[in-house]
């Protein structure tokens, strides 16, 4: 009777590695911000070793911007605004609304979004500055007009909208990254399918009062 071969583990890429990197590099700038944070504890997370984080990146500055990078171009993807087509009235008020359930589906998958967010609003500096350049500020001018013609209709709520992005992604977001006070507080599991769904629909409500009430005319 012959022995089975022990199975040979599948060999990491280093496009692989590198994106397990970038997925510890996110936890760890979330959890302690980037001066706490530590590139020995982003290389332990995943098994692998400083030297390869050094291979990868150049400096702590280049990982940050690479994982921060990553993370938006996710969010982009996930958010995929382009799908929003129409120019008013309930039509716009249902894409705006399909829009808020995939940004509350991806910050229940990625809280450290806001919790970096708030790390470098603290302290401002060329950081914030960069990421609101690159990846905030495209999406918040991209929301004007929209959240301003839903208003105009009479559809959503009165908030002015050089504060609807906070307002939003604040309310989105906010949620998840407490999520062991809620979980302290009722037991709720803020990230099962359950929550993240009730969530999203509460803030259509609250956001989008008049989404489905009937036009008149």
């Amino acid at each position: 009777m012959t022995q089975d071969k022990p199975r040979r583990q599948p060999r990491r890429t280093q496009a692989d590695l590198r994106e397990r990197l970038l997925a510890a590099a996110l936890t760890e700038f979330a959890t302690f911000g980037f001066d706490g944070a530590s590139t020995r504890r982003i290389a332990k997370q995943i098994g692998a070793h400083q030297p390869q984080i050094n291979y990868h990146f150049a400096s702590k500055e280049l990982l940050w911007q690479a994982a921060v990078g990553h993370l938006f171009t996710l969010l982009t993807q996930a958010l995929d605004s382009n799908r929003i087509t129409a120019t008013g009235g309930q039509p716009l008020a249902l894409e705006f609304a399909a829009l808020l359930r995939r940004l509350v589906s991806f910050v229940a998958c990625h809280p450290e979004l806001n919790r970096i967010m708030v790390h470098e609003s603290t302290c401002p500096g060329p950081r914030l500055e960069w990421m609101t350049g690159q990846f905030v500020k495209p999406f918040y001018q991209s929301l004007q007009p929209l959240w301003k013609q839903l208003v105009r209709d009479g559809i959503a709520a009165p908030i002015h909208p050089k504060l609807i992005h906070h307002a939003l992604v604040g309310a989105a977001s906010l949620v998840f990254v407490n999520a062991h006070e809620l979980a302290l507080l009722n037991g709720v599991n803020a990230s099962s399918p359950y929550w993240v769904k009730a969530h999203a629909e509460g803030l259509i409500a609250t956001f989008l009062p008049g989404l489905h009430r009937p036009e008149s005319g």
